[in-house]
């Protein structure tokens, strides 16, 4: 068998197993491995055997249930290990702030601290769950609707790719015209360096998690907090009395973020779906933050006569040289900054590596 003959063979193989589940497919690799080198082995070519074999898309359906998924096997191990990372890092946090914020509110006035404190955690943690029933269901629609549209991206992929063979590629069928699949059709195995690191992308979808649910459950957390004695005061760096509308332009910047890394993680090598998905969100995001930072009122105008009312002379400084259009400028560029490098390293990978030769 020559190397040209292993490298189609290897191609083929590969676009079989990716459509199964994860614990099919070391054995039908291993089968599949044996059939096909046992047909080139009585005389046939290795184009002659794989097309004879038939679309590896269609070969995959013999391992495959009957039924039609809203999420098929391709997707599916990404998607139940995502979905309960999601949850848990989302369960984890709704559950900790609740707790938080409960104890420091002191809802048990009256009691012993110890009283106060023990009821307080009871408290926390029931309306904790009351939160937490709330957010899974909405994760876990939000996860299944992005690995469903991928699902049926992937259907219409395929659908126009056929439409887009050539007339040397079409044989005739009983009395109308059939497209056949052909080796010639096999992509290559992701280059290694196209191949994009599983744990950067959790860490980015547990980061957007946990920011997103204290966005919207406790904005208040992103304060200044000020001790005086027993007294601990907090200041509020966002504008929560327009919070209600500024956090649905935030919201949906984390959800492009988020939608960006789940295909990432799905797809699992650089290719032009990555590439697009990421330019397409990173520019989306650059327009939400300006709009963010430079429209809206985003920052507390009472923050600065706040500071001066609780920390007097220590504050004059701060107070005086707080510019809140150099900082938001300041965090605009460095949103951009950091966009634009990730969206370069996108397009440099995928032209680089992550193109079919």
């Amino acid at each position: 068998m020559t190397s040209k003959d292993r490298e189609l063979m290897a191609r083929y193989i590969y676009q079989v197993v990716r459509r199964l589940s994860k614990n099919q497919r070391h054995e039908v690799e291993m089968e599949l491995e044996e059939l096909i080198s046992d047909m080139a082995e009585q005389g046939m070519g290795m184009e002659e055997v794989l097309a004879k074999l038939g679309d590896p898309k269609v070969f995959a359906r013999q391992y495959q249930d009957d039924r039609h998924y809203l999420i098929g096997p391709e997707y599916y191990d990404n998607y139940v290990w995502l979905l309960k990372i999601v949850l848990l890092c989302a369960g984890g946090t709704i559950l900790v702030v609740s707790v938080i914020e409960t104890v420091t509110q002191g809802i048990v006035p009256g009691s012993t601290d110890a009283e106060k404190f023990a009821l307080s955690i009871v408290y926390g943690i029931g309306s904790g769950f009351v939160n937490l029933a709330a957010s899974c269901i909405s994760i876990f629609g939000i996860v299944t609707i992005l690995f469903a549209l991928m699902e049926r991206g992937r259907i219409r992929f395929d659908r126009k790719a056929d439409k887009e063979w050539k007339v040397s590629d079409l044989g005739s069928g009983s009395g109308s015209m059939k497209q056949e699949w052909t080796p010639g059709r096999l992509t290559s195995i992701p280059n290694k360096k196209a191949v994009i690191s599983k744990g950067d992308s959790i860490i980015g979808i547990m980061f957007i998690v946990i920011f997103c649910v204290l966005l919207i459950f406790v904005p208040h957390f992103f304060s200044l907090i000020i001790t005086s004695g027993e007294e601990v005061t907090m200041i509020p760096v966002f504008n929560l009395e327009q919070w209600h509308v500024i956090l649905p332009v935030f919201v949906l910047s984390m959800a492009l973020a988020l939608a960006d890394e789940v295909i990432r993680l799905a797809i699992g090598h650089y290719c032009r779906i990555v590439m697009i998905s990421n330019l397409i969100c990173g520019f989306l995001q650059i327009i939400l933050a300006v709009v963010i930072l430079k429209i809206l009122p985003f920052w507390n105008p009472g923050f600065v006569k706040k500071l001066n009312m609780y920390m007097g002379e220590h504050a004059e400084f701060l107070a005086a040289n707080l510019d809140v259009n150099m900082i938001s400028n300041g965090f605009l560029t460095l949103i951009i900054v950091i966009t634009f490098a990730e969206m370069a390293v996108t397009v440099y990978k995928t032209m680089r590596y992550g193109m079919n030769k």
